[in-house]
């Protein structure tokens, strides 16, 4: 369904505005050591093919993103703007994804209110201005996700792309095995998944199997147990705040009440448990396994489609508590405009 006049304008001015805030002193930000290992790891001296290899034998993280810095680097010099300029694309085009997940689950209104959403959400700015694999990462997981969606339609076509770009997002941070794993799990369950997608996820994955021995020996040799990730109790209570950020206070309630009342819902259904599993998978890896809480970043999307559906019924059924809906998102894009007045101020890391 092409998109009308008025809608693409008003893509065209999110996209723009995303362009802004995910440019706007991109370079300004100290470096974390995640970004200063990127530059050592993936700077001007090493081909992109030992880089390749490099990434699968000597690090936790696989290649896709270090590739992506690599390049970016060969053009704009060994900067902390050239490692993050890969991440602020990602970050950009993620907002006419997230577009048309909400148009392919509801309509354009839903895709425009999703698409602002990611437009001024502080965590998809903040990792679009972040030097790692994160930003790329989310942008394959909503790809992935947007065929996920017309797979449960029973949309058989969509088997190859979805296999496709949850591969990608697999050979960008190896940690999203956890949501997609549990996407084709739910898919089977309910048999719209097919073969030749599957397919494609599990083999072309399998070199990716060599990061689990690097994940191994990332840990002191005879300790059988996580040594600077979080702990399972850390997971489970900081995790909302971590993915997002000091709006969890408003949106996480808002993501738990929307799930439940809108259960019926298959995809909203879909969410919860994938959302839920992932959480708890998180915290049992995390005995055994480095886990970092913002891990849980790549279910954003998702969660992002179910704390909107409340706010597009309102608008279509013109509910009685209208406007408690819409304080609720002026207060959400303040508290987002302040929380990036006071990153652009305390220069510093997060």
């Amino acid at each position: 369904m092409p998109i009308d006049t008025r809608q693409r304008l008003i893509l065209v001015a999110l996209i723009l505005t995303g362009v802004i805030l995910r440019f706007w002193n991109i370079g300004y930000q100290h470096m974390n050591w995640d970004e200063e290992w990127t530059i050592g790891f993936a700077g001007h001296g090493i081909t992109a093919a030992q880089l390749f290899l490099k990434s699968l034998t000597t690090d936790c993280n696989p290649p896709l993103y270090y590739l992506a810095a690599h390049f970016s680097m060969i053009l704009f010099g060994e900067t902390a703007t050239a490692i993050r300029i890969p991440s602020a694309i990602a970050g950009i085009l993620l907002i006419p994804v997230m577009y048309f997940i909400g148009r392919e689950y509801k309509d354009e209104l839903f895709g425009l209110m999703l698409a602002a959403i990611t437009t001024v959400f502080y965590n998809f700015i903040f990792y679009s201005k972040y030097g790692r694999s994160y930003s790329i990462a989310l942008l394959f997981f909503s790809i992935a996700f947007y065929y996920f969606i017309r797979l449960m339609k029973g949309d058989k076509k969509s088997s190859i792309p979805f296999g496709i770009f949850a591969l990608l997002c697999l050979w960008t941070h190896l940690y999203t095995v956890i949501p997609i794993g549990l996407m084709i799990l739910y898919l089977l369950w309910e048999r719209k998944v097919f073969v030749y997608g599957i397919a494609i996820t599990i083999i072309g994955s399998l070199p990716l199997l060599s990061l689990l021995l690097v994940i191994n020996n990332a840990r002191i040799s005879g300790v059988n147990e996580n040594i600077f990730g979080e702990t399972p109790l850390a997971v489970l209570l900081y995790t909302p705040l971590d993915i997002f950020a000091y709006s969890a206070f408003i949106i996480f309630p808002i993501i738990v009440w929307s799930c439940w009342k809108y259960r019926t819902d298959k995809l909203v259904r879909a969410i919860s448990i994938i959302s839920l599993g992932t959480w708890i998978s998180m915290m049992v890896l995390a005995v055994k396994t480095p886990m970092i809480l913002h891990y849980a970043v790549f279910l954003v999307p998702a969660l992002a489609l179910a704390f909107t559906v409340p706010f597009y019924l309102a608008i279509k059924q013109r509910e009685v508590y209208f406007h408690h809906y819409i304080v609720v998102m002026v207060l959400l894009i303040l508290e987002a405009v302040q929380i990036m007045a006071l990153a652009t101020i305390q220069r510093g890391s997060w």
